[in-house]
């Protein structure tokens, strides 16, 4: 009963990863091998009756390794179960893994195999520390430390965010453990009252503490240095702004390509609109080939190049495959993949992936103006790229609207062109901060009505924005997530470099028999396609060419038709709220220069301090048992109480593994432990005995204190009764700590007068 309490109680305190750990099945792992550890233990102890609580501790930590075993490293193990030398290497690596995954991912983080290894290890250790205390200790309000040791660990990584159930449900079993524990339940009304004040201040703490904690910020790291790293989950956009504004770029990949100066990297693609922010495109199947593609969207008319890209991940943990546009074959990835034919975008089936080299082959599309502005918008099975939002501000429809009808031309190419063109005129600005401050950063519907109005974000809002407003005007849209093309390697040429800076989001528009076409809307960033820029003529301005001599003829000017409005002359902002651009700071690689950051203050959650909080909770495990001895010991030794000396030496000999029944008198206990000791020796032994005889039986006056020399004679005796490794053992598994005797039970005796 009391280890069901104590698998329960840890489980309550469990729940509490929720708040920093993402996706993997990080619960059923750690229950799993928590209860195989306790359930050891309870066998142990069925079997075991003399130092039952140091054979049912070794008994749990062999359950642990078994359950650790099949769960992360069966097919090293003999039949799937008996752990082999491959197996401890497996462990190593995992360990490894789980160090590299700590460091570098933000919160919430994703519960791949070395997170789950390394936090199935940790809460195992602790739930055994909890099993042994409350089964064969004395004083059961101590499982306190290990719970809150479980409960720090979110507490200190996400202050504030500690959930109260989470903490409710541990204190419940933490009252239940003290009131299924016999002395407790022995001890009438006082002990009830005890165990509800401590139960009371554990619920108290566990609630006051986490919001006076101080904020974690997150660190820097150098270039390419493999901490902090770029880290892309489910929806890479989420922590887009933070990586960019980092105090230093951080080294996510190189790559070489035959593609002249380079390629665009994407990950993934938003289309679904859920709150805040838009939704991943996550549908696909699983493929383990190398042939990709090509994309089912790209017309049959479109011309294109081939384009071969060898990429290697420095810095990167993403579920997502960075990958040039209309990916054909990527060959260097094994196992099986989530591949979505529409993209075409990579991804794996669950988790993510690190490190890692790979060649794509892919074809590089080069529409011209004159297809895209003869193309339609309205191509079948796209409505989940028109889909609105249910409540869609009218500000985007008005000003899409107006942008529209003064385009240079009717077709949606026309009104995409304009669109484009609305952003890079001048009016908005690039700032990665202002979103933050005003409290707009997302790609939500209701954010880039503020955006409108506020002209300042980065490419996540231009992106968005322009998706957006392609909509309403019925052209379908999305998002795509990835890499500028980065920088130039200047000591190997043909190399690019690409960091955090130069991460980018922009809008892809869906034209009938041509596909998904690339737009640039972010001011100062990226670089725009030849299809799309400011030198694409007006309809009626194209340059014709003679068939007879080739030249081009210029065009001759309509007179009817006067100068179209521009684009950027609609401004959908209330009068009166000017936004100053030198307000602003504008940070990461505008695409123009050598990509160095400018340097914004970064302001997302360093997920570093859970390395350090879980090797902690290691440390606590193995080490509290021994910090709790020496303060026992000290407290002992500064009593002038004989009583206290007594207790010392006899739990000293409990720790060694001499004679130390509490069924045997202190004359019997001094007999055998002064067996073979010199003369010396027996004489201080019989100075602390006399005392103590003294002190339960003689009158006040004729007590006498014992002299502390003699008693470290005796200290220093028993441990030169054992071995080295004996004595070693003895500090770190000190079994005198799980005794359930009450000392006053041993020599019942009236205080010292002093």
């Amino acid at each position: 009963m009391l280890s069901a309490a104590a698998l329960l109680a840890v489980a309550a305190a469990l729940t509490a990863f929720g708040v920093i750990l993402d996706e993997g099945l990080w619960g059923p792992s750690t229950i799993a091998v928590c209860t195989a550890a306790i359930a050891a233990a309870g066998l142990v102890r069925t079997r075991v009756r003399r130092w039952a609580p140091l054979w049912s501790a070794i008994g749990a930590g062999f359950g642990a390794l078994l359950a650790l075993t099949v769960l992360f490293a069966a097919d090293t193990a003999f039949l799937g179960v008996v752990p082999l030398p491959s197996t401890a290497q497996r462990f190593v690596e995992l360990i490894g893994a789980g160090e590299i995954s700590i460091a570098e991912q933000s919160i919430p983080a994703v519960a791949d195999d070395g997170i789950r290894f390394v936090m199935a290890s940790g809460i195992a250790a602790l739930a055994i520390m909890v099993d042994g205390v409350l089964v064969h200790g004395r004083r059961p309000a101590f499982i306190a430390v290990p719970l809150l040791a479980i409960l720090s660990v979110p507490v200190v990584l996400a202050p504030g965010a500690l959930p109260v159930l989470a903490v409710l449900a541990t204190a419940g079993a933490y009252l239940l453990a003290l009131a299924l524990h016999r002395p407790a339940a022995s001890g009438g009304a006082a002990a009830a009252g005890r165990a509800v004040a401590v139960g009371a201040g554990v619920l108290v703490a566990a609630l006051l503490i986490p919001p006076l904690l101080p904020p974690v910020i997150a660190g820097s790291a150098l270039p390419g240095g493999g901490i902090a790293g770029l880290v892309t989950g489910v929806n890479p956009v989420l922590d887009l702004g933070d990586d960019l504004r980092r105090d230093t770029p951080v080294e996510a990949l190189r790559y070489t390509t035959d593609a002249d100066g380079g390629v665009y990297l994407t990950l993934s693609h938003l289309a679904d609109y859920a709150g805040p922010t838009m939704q991943p495109v996550l549908d696909g199947g699983t493929t383990s080939n190398d042939r990709i593609g090509p994309p089912s969207w790209l017309g049959d008319e479109v011309a294109t190049g081939t384009v071969r890209t060898s990429i290697r991940l420095q810095n990167v943990r993403s579920r997502w495959v960075p990958l040039p546009a209309a990916p054909v074959t990527v060959t260097g990835l094994e196992g099986q993949w989530l591949v979505n034919p529409d993209g075409i975008t990579v991804g794996t089936v669950e988790g993510t992936f690190r490190g890692g080299a790979y060649e794509v082959e892919s074809l590089l599309a080069q529409p011209t103006p004159e297809q895209l502005r003869a193309a339609g918008v309205a191509a079948p099975d796209l409505d989940r790229f028109r889909a609105l939002p249910d409540e869609l501000d009218p500000l985007v429809v008005d000003t899409a609207r107006a942008v529209a009808e003064g385009a240079a031309g009717p077709s949606p190419y026309d009104q995409a062109l304009a669109l484009q063109r609305f952003f890079t005129g001048g009016d908005f600005v690039y700032s990665e901060e202002a979103p933050v401050a005003l409290g707009y950063d997302g790609t939500g519907a209701d954010i880039v009505a503020v955006f409108l109005q506020e002209r300042a974000g980065y490419c996540v809002h231009y992106a968005a924005a322009m998706t957006l407003m392609a909509r309403t005007l019925g052209i379908p849209a999305r998002i795509a997530v990835g890499f500028l093309p980065g920088t130039r390697n200047p000591d190997v040429p043909s190399e690019y470099i690409v960091s955090t800076d130069d991460l980018h989001a922009w809008p892809e528009l869906h034209f009938d028999g041509i596909g998904w076409v690339r737009f640039e809307p972010t001011p100062s960033r990226g670089a725009t396609p030849a299809y799309a820029d400011d030198t694409v003529p007006a309809p009626g301005e194209e340059p014709v060419v003679d068939p007879e001599t080739g030249e081009t003829i210029a065009p001759t000017p309509d007179p009817s038709t006067g100068p179209s409005a521009r684009p950027d002359d609609v401004d959908p902002r209330p009068s009166g709220s000017p936004l100053d651009p030198s307000d602003l700071i504008d940070g990461g690689n505008d695409g123009s220069g050598d990509g160095e950051a400018l340097g914004p203050v970064s302001s997302g959650t360093d997920v570093r301090p859970l390395a350090a909080a879980l090797l902690g909770l290691l440390v606590l495990a193995l080490f509290s048992p021994a910090l709790w001895r020496v303060l026992r010991r000290a407290a002992r030794r500064r009593s002038p109480d004989a009583l206290d000396q007594w207790r010392e030496l006899r739990d000293t000999a409990r720790d060694l593994g001499l004679p130390a029944a509490d069924t045997r008198t202190p004359r019997e206990l001094a007999a055998a432990w002064g067996a073979t000791w010199t003369a010396d020796q027996v004489g201080a032994l019989d100075a602390v005995r006399v005392a103590l005889e003294a002190r339960a039986f003689a009158a006040p006056t004729a007590r006498a204190l014992v002299d502390a020399g003699a008693v470290d004679t005796v200290l220093g005796a028993l441990r030169g009764a054992v071995p080295r490794w004996r004595r070693v053992l003895a500090v770190l598994v000190p079994v005198s700590l799980l005794d359930r005797a009450p000392d006053d039970a041993l020599l019942p005796a009236p205080p010292l007068a002093t």
